[in-house]
């Protein structure tokens, strides 16, 4: 009997996860801190909205990246030209990354599976 839909998601993730720390350990940055950089600039409500089904708030991530000198914190989070080169160098690791998740899967399959499984989450709101 196959595994079930949930057992894949959550394996597939996990997956995610230590790949993002393979790819990104020796920068420094977390899939979080990927994923926040690719936001700016928004404003702390706009990254809250978007990172919330990963954290209940961004604002630590945020700070890390303040911190680091990536960005800057007014009204609007916005990247420094530090932050934008880290993103711009991050995202070549991050891209390859995604290019190994995808082998073998064609660009139908891939938009069939986000469907279906946008259908089923949405299938429990």
């Amino acid at each position: 009997m196959p595994k079930p839909i949930g057992y894949w998601v959550k394996e597939l993730d996990r997956r995610l996860e230590a790949g993002f720390d393979r790819e990104l350990g020796a920068s420094g940055t977390t899939r979080r801190q990927w994923q926040v950089l690719n936001l700016l600039p928004a404003t702390a409500s706009e990254v809250d909205r978007s990172m919330a089904p990963f954290e209940p708030t961004a604002a630590p991530v945020v700070d890390v990246l303040v911190e680091r000198g990536w960005a800057r914190h007014d009204e609007i989070i916005e990247l420094t030209d530090e932050g934008a080169e880290a993103r711009a160098d991050i995202g070549v690791r991050v891209d390859r990354l995604r290019a190994r998740v995808v082998e073998g899967v064609s660009e139908e399959e891939y938009l069939a599976t986000v469907q279906t499984l946008a259908k089923m989450v949405h299938n429990l709101d």
